[in-house]
């Protein structure tokens, strides 16, 4: 999946509640824009075009809790799971930064909280190939300037991005935009940082950017991206380290346990002579097989999301080679030959799998 959405961040704001040891701050300085990063940083502001409001106002509406619960329920059991959703939601839901926020929250080895805001009087922010503007909350304008590759940047040791200048001398707190890589194509949101000094931006907790990262959202984001960030989000910040009991004994009661074989035939003559099967074990360790050479290393969760007991849930595979997590729909029924047929909806394809007896 290779998508990082404040993974590293995260674990470092609430060391006491998530699973990651707290960091170090490395202190980072630009490089020198190469070719190749300058083609990247362009292409960039381009895939970026749009308007965006603030992430988390967004996604924390009540009306997206189940969007919540279905995702870490999966990874964690449906007990666990609201508590883990309050903390994910309120980690980077803040509204402190800067001295503020290092009055609150020191160097965050206690806990932390991300302002993920937008600030200096900015509420929506429009990217337009190099022109960024701002407007409040009235929507009047706030700035408007034209920006160029100055080099990359990396965020206390941890975050590298792409930071881009402007030459006008009023920019004030908008001289400097300093984005990560995400695009909606990709990660479903932004992330980035602006202001009057680089090496403040380049600091997670310290100085006037301290525990400040903001994270923008399409004004015209549908449904579906408002899951799949929502989804992605979870999915990056929960351990896979073991699973609970509970997850476990979802996975069991679900009748995840066992050898799954693909159905290959809708894939055309290409592969009419591909076997494919897949096993889960009691412990929710998985195996895929592709002609009898193992394909994949991974860790099985699934929930029974919806309304319950009709065979529809949400499944969640951690590939324990790539370190990545992913998650589809899922269907579980018994056609009319009475064989139990598993089907992922995943956004590459649809592939069912039928339980071997």
């Amino acid at each position: 999946m290779n998508k990082k959405f404040f993974s590293r961040l995260v674990p470092l704001m609430l060391a006491f509640a998530l699973f990651l040891s707290f960091g170090t701050y490395v202190k980072a300085e630009t490089a020198s824009a190469t070719e190749t990063d300058s083609e990247e940083a362009a292409a960039l502001l381009e895939n970026i075009k749009g308007t965006y409001v603030p992430l988390f106002p967004v996604i924390t509406d009540p009306q997206y809790d189940q969007l919540w619960l279905d995702t870490c329920s999966a990874v964690l059991g449906e007990e666990t799971a609201p508590v883990m959703a309050e903390i994910l939601k309120t980690a980077c839901n803040g509204t402190l930064y800067g001295q503020a926020a290092i009055d609150a929250f020191g160097d965050g080895s206690n806990g932390a909280q991300f302002d993920c805001l937008f600030i200096s009087g900015v509420s929506t922010l429009t990217f337009n190939g190099a022109a960024i503007s701002g407007a409040d909350e009235n929507g009047s304008p706030v700035f408007s300037h034209e920006y160029t590759y100055a080099g990359k940047l990396a965020l206390g040791g941890m975050m590298e991005g792409y930071l881009y200048e402007t030459t006008d001398e009023d920019a004030g707190e908008f001289k400097y935009f300093y984005m990560m890589p995400d695009t909606p194509a990709t990660t479903f949101h932004l992330e980035f940082r602006y202001g009057s000094n680089v090496e403040d931006l380049a600091k997670y907790n310290e100085g006037p950017y301290a525990y400040w990262l903001a994270a923008g959202f399409p004004v015209d984001a549908d449904a579906t991206m408002t899951k799949n960030v929502i989804e992605l989000f979870c999915l990056e910040n929960m351990d896979y380290s073991a699973h609970s009991e509970a997850a476990l004994a979802q996975l069991k009661d679900l009748g995840f346990e066992g050898k799954w074989v693909a159905d290959m035939s809708p894939f055309g003559e290409a592969y009419a002579g591909v076997e494919l099967y897949m096993t889960i074990d009691e412990n929710g360790h998985g195996l895929t097989y592709m002609n009898g050479q193992q394909t994949r290393d991974f860790e099985a969760y699934a929930v029974d999301s919806g309304e319950k007991g009709d065979g529809a849930g949400l499944y969640v595979a951690y590939d324990n080679e790539a370190k990545e997590p992913e998650a589809a729909p899922y269907t579980m029924v018994t056609d009319d030959s009475q064989q139990t047929v598993l089907t992922f909806y995943a956004v590459d394809g649809t592939i069912s799998y039928v339980k071997a007896e």
